[in-house]
């Protein structure tokens, strides 16, 4: 085993921890030849973009991490596109962005890469602007099996190149390495936000109001021993603003809400500190499950009832269950199909499950509760979303029929085609 100490440093400490064979930084089709030389042992290649998800590194397994030398971003004034490499953190995708009063809609972390994007991509901006592969315009890269390409969704010229492009949006981890992409940026605006901690009732009333939420707006939240909750609210138009002057006067009979104005979505930091997470504890590891589903409306009160036991039975202090928002732009019918299937969804909860690392028999509770609460929220949220992948689990072929539904079949036709010998993650 090499020594990665000073190689291989990630977000994740399931990843930084793991007995990597080894670390590549570099690959064009002849690695692939060798690397197929060498699959009787069913290896895979992990890839780390940002390193925030535990499957960018595996015991006895070879990562190419492509953070180092491919970084690059250039932006186009004209057109508002901008390239970027397949390293690239969203937060610096961010801080090159702002320089020109452009952003894009990542999440609400600025730690993951490009996969962040490649998955779905799901933001406090999505309910106006979309899922983040709704605003790719071109990829480049290698498939698993040493092909090179180069696509631009404005000069695809048949049905083969359409095919690809569409599993690339939602499913790229499977069968392609992303080494360049092309992204649709937007003009800055003002972003209001409203948040702090809240009790149960009203995590349940500000639920039910959102659902009604204009796309402009969108509510996050996190549900542990203390709930937190942030109300993103972008004004870019006159109606915008007179929305969030009414919805201002609504929020003040939540004392504990602070307004908060930002020049951009570019400068807000998510979730405070005193919240204690431990995602980036060097001494936990963690696994994240997300789901998806529709608007709760009636079942609102059941839910929450459902949270409450659910942090009630949790192992430690470092498991939670959070949510995001969708709804409005990405119900949407797209001009370009992906493997993003379930757009008709509105919520995006996920459970995040820690323990101690090396800790087995805590790891054990840690993963039981995390299947357990899956399983007391599947009524509401039935779907995947597939931020992260979990070959290793038991859950794995599941969660895939659950966040591909009838197009697996179509994706393992492209697997098949262009990642034979499974070099990338499996299915």
């Amino acid at each position: 085993m090499i020594d990665k100490s000073n190689l291989f440093k990630v977000p994740n400490s399931n990843s930084n921890d793991a007995k990597i064979k080894k670390v590549v930084y570099e690959i064009d089709k002849s690695f692939f030849d060798k690397f197929k030389t060498n699959s009787t042992n069913k290896e895979y290649l992990c890839i780390c973009s940002g390193g925030t998800t535990s499957s960018c590194a595996k015991d006895d397994f070879i990562t190419f991490d492509l953070r180092k030398n491919y970084n690059q971003i250039k932006f186009d004034k004209k057109t508002g596109i901008i390239n970027i490499g397949g390293g690239v953190l969203m937060g610096d995708l961010l801080k090159h962005l702002d320089k020109f009063n452009r952003t894009f809609p990542i999440g609400l972390s600025t730690l993951p890469g490009i996969g962040y994007i490649l998955t779905g991509g799901i933001s406090p901006l999505s309910r106006r602007y979309g899922l983040a592969i709704d605003s790719v315009i071109s990829v480049k890269g290698f498939f698993g099996n040493g092909e090179y390409f180069s696509l631009n969704e404005d000069k695809i010229i048949d049905e083969k190149e359409l095919k690809i492009m569409e599993g690339i949006k939602g499913a790229a981890p499977f069968f392609t390495v992303i080494t360049e992409i092309g992204l649709k940026t937007f003009k800055t605006y003002p972003i209001k936000v409203f948040e702090g901690f809240i009790n149960k009732n009203e995590l349940e009333e500000l639920i039910i109001k959102s659902e009604e939420f204009p796309p402009n707006m969108s509510i996050q939240w996190i549900f542990s021993d203390q709930i937190y909750i942030y109300i993103v609210a972008e004004i870019k138009t006159e109606k915008d603003k007179i929305l969030a002057e009414k919805y201002t006067v609504d929020f003040n009979k939540y004392s504990s809400l602070k307004i908060k104005d930002y020049k951009s979505f570019n400068d807000i930091i998510f979730f405070p500190k005193e919240l204690n997470l431990f995602e980036l504890n060097s001494n936990y590891h963690s696994e994240i499950i997300s789901l998806l589903g529709n608007d709760l409306k009636n079942n609102t009160k059941d839910f929450i009832t459902a949270l409450s036991e659910i942090n009630i039975s949790k192992p430690n202090n470092s498991c939670y269950v959070a949510s995001q928002q969708l709804g409005c732009e990405l119900n949407k019918k797209c001009k370009h199909s992906s493997f993003f299937i379930h757009r008709e969804c509105s919520w995006k909860p996920w459970i995040y499950a820690s323990w101690e690392k090396d800790n087995y028999e805590d790891k054990n509770l840690a993963l039981t509760w995390m299947n357990q609460s899956w399983n007391k929220l599947k009524r509401f949220f039935p779907y995947i979303h597939m931020a992260q992948l979990h070959n290793h689990l038991h859950s794995h072929k599941e969660e895939i029929n659950l966040a591909f539904g009838n197009k697996l079949k179509n994706l393992k036709i492209l697997k098949k085609f262009y990642d034979p010998a499974n070099i990338l993650p499996p299915l």
